[in-house]
């Protein structure tokens, strides 16, 4: 087995073994225990070496299974699909990924300054880690090969080393007909639990993530690129995700970068409500989770769902609600953000459908009251949200987000 097989090296087999047969689908199984044992034998011996030929026939098979499987991931509703096809997506992705390895470790000089390879079979993990699901007894896996894989390729240079942000022609005024919210510096834990969790009231609360290295960091494009550059990520196409002609494609960070967010674009598009901290976790470094989120409405105290949300100005989210207790946290840019008491839910015309129910179906900046009356009884609230700053939005409190300039937040939803 050659030196270079960075891949291979890394894959805990025994355990692999035991995802094979424990949730790989009857009718792939067979032929996929068969490429992981012999892959496992050729790793442990480190002298034998699979055939080019047996590779190849390998592949053929590992990629049969990996368009069987997203045939099936996509035949219905993503969250009803059997969480057993996903897992079989991961788990032909990690085949396939040694598979590729090998085909091109005979010279590890070759493997590792080959850019184009390392690129593809970094874009074949994050589809892994996008399509399948972490394997219940190796969740990271995916998200580490790809970081170290990461290491020899080299990103994008561009020309423009910072994001420019600039604040000083915004309107920032709170709008006619909007009030402002409560406002705090560094709250203690105790005045955030008695004055702002507790009676679940929305506030803006300045200077507790100063200290973050992401502040500093992901406005310098050489290390957003270095770090995520070559990433495949999951893109919102088009103003809102009510539209008509809303889509969404994989492409690389750098893509994005340069197609979305550098240039202007007839169309948007946004990196909005992604566990990007999950696919690279090497971001998860430049920040911290709030102390806050230690407090609870239940027993137990779990980690928050930690999102990205990242791109041009003019992004929005159009008016809903979510089911937890929410920090948006704002790296750089900046954002309007408009609020809603859960109580005027019937003044603000929700969609109808399950998959909307959460969506007003009102345009809280371009209202058409012929259409939606009573929205005039709604009592609106306004805020800007600055770099450094949180915004907590209690459970089920409508919201509308609009991205001023080029944007990068956080959100840690947690019951």
């Amino acid at each position: 087995m050659p030196n270079c097989t960075i891949i291979a090296n890394s894959i805990p087999w025994s355990l692999l073994g035991e995802n094979v047969q424990n949730y790989i689908p009857i009718e792939m199984k067979i032929h996929l225990t068969s490429i992981k044992h012999n892959l496992e034998t050729s790793v442990e011996d480190k002298i034998k070496f699979p055939s080019l030929k047996w590779i190849k026939n390998s592949l053929i098979v590992v990629e049969a299974c990996l368009d069987k499987t997203w045939e099936i991931l996509n035949s219905g509703h993503w969250q009803f699909v059997p969480v057993e096809y996903r897992y079989c997506y991961t788990l032909c992705t990690i085949l396939k990924t040694v598979l590729l390895e090998l085909r091109y470790s005979n010279n590890s000089k070759q493997f590792t300054e080959n850019t184009i390879l390392l690129k593809n079979i970094i874009q074949q993990i994050d589809k892994g880690i996008l399509l399948g699901a972490p394997l219940p007894n190796v969740t990271d896996l995916l998200p580490k090969l790809a970081s170290e894989l990461n290491i020899y390729v080299k990103s994008l240079q561009l020309d423009l080393e910072e994001l420019i942000t600039d604040s000083k022609n915004l309107y920032n005024s709170i709008l006619p007909g909007f009030t402002e919210i409560v406002q705090y510096v560094i709250p203690s834990m105790e005045l955030f639990y008695k004055e702002i969790f507790m009676p679940k009231v929305p506030a803006l609360m300045k200077d507790c993530i100063k200290h973050w290295e992401a502040l500093k960091r992901w406005k310098n494009l050489k290390y957003l690129l270095s770090v995520a550059g070559n990433r495949i990520v999951p893109i919102e196409i088009g103003s809102r995700y009510t539209d008509e002609n809303w889509s969404q494609q994989l492409l690389s960070f750098s893509e994005f970068l340069q197609k979305y967010v550098l240039t202007e674009c007839d169309q948007v598009g946004y990196l909005a409500q992604h566990q990007l901290f999950e696919q690279i976790p090497e971001l998860k470094d430049d920040f911290t989770i709030p102390e806050y989120c230690n407090f609870t409405d239940g027993n137990n105290v779990e980690q928050p769902d930690i999102n990205a949300w990242f791109g041009p100005s003019g992004t929005v989210s159009p008016l809903h609600f979510d089911p937890k207790n929410n920090f948006l946290c704002q790296v750089f840019g900046y954002k309007r953000i408009i609020l809603y008491h859960p109580n005027d839910s019937s003044n603000l015309y929700p969609y109808d459908t399950k998959l909307l129910n959460n969506t007003a179906q009102v345009d809280p900046l371009n209202p058409d009251f012929e259409k939606w009356p009573n929205f005039s009884k709604a009592k609106g609230f306004m805020v800007y949200l600055k770099p450094g700053e949180i915004l907590y939005i209690p459970p089920k409190w409508w919201h509308h987000v609009t991205s001023l300039t080029p944007s990068f937040s956080i959100s840690f939803w947690w019951d």
